[in-house]
């Protein structure tokens, strides 16, 4: 029998170039995942700020619209001055906005403002924005977010 043998091919020898290919990906993909990470607090801060913003937006709507069911007293300046969620507390303030008031005490520092130049009323709502807006970047200074809301009430 002949048997036919392919020549052997001589061994090259490996020193860990498989182990620095890994190696390199291993940190490509460790930063990969750092980006990734920082991107998704970053989207929930957005999302809490969003959330801030809109909870402002119905609380000027729902204050607008309660002032509309007494616009001789609205129109007067019964209804004017500063509102915070301790005033309501402690019963300092008019029936119509007391529990509204209470529900200003959802947003983070919520306050509140209206001012009357008949027959325009301006609500503007504020709240502790801190959080959503540089909640990344520690030690930026206090962030304070505005909703204003500017609409007519008649007799």
């Amino acid at each position: 029998m002949n048997s036919h043998r392919m020549p052997s091919r001589p061994r090259v020898p490996r020193h860990g170039v498989t182990l620095i290919e890994v190696l390199v990906t291993m940190v490509l993909l460790g930063v990969g995942l750092l980006g990734l990470a920082g991107l998704q607090a970053r989207g929930l801060q957005v999302n809490q700020g969003s959330t801030y913003r809109a909870q402002a937006a119905n609380l000027a709507v729902d204050l607008a619209d309660r002032l509309r069911v007494d616009p001789a007293t609205t129109m007067k300046g019964t209804y004017s001055g500063a509102y915070t969620p301790t005033a309501a507390a402690n019963n300092a303030v008019l029936p119509l906005v007391q529990d509204w008031m209470l529900q200003l005490g959802t947003l983070p520092g919520g306050s509140a403002t209206v001012a009357v130049a008949a027959p325009t009323v301006t609500v503007t709502v504020s709240w502790d924005d801190t959080r959503a807006s540089n909640g990344a970047q520690p030690g930026a200074g206090p962030s304070i977010g505005n909703f204003v809301l500017t609409t007519e009430i008649s007799n």
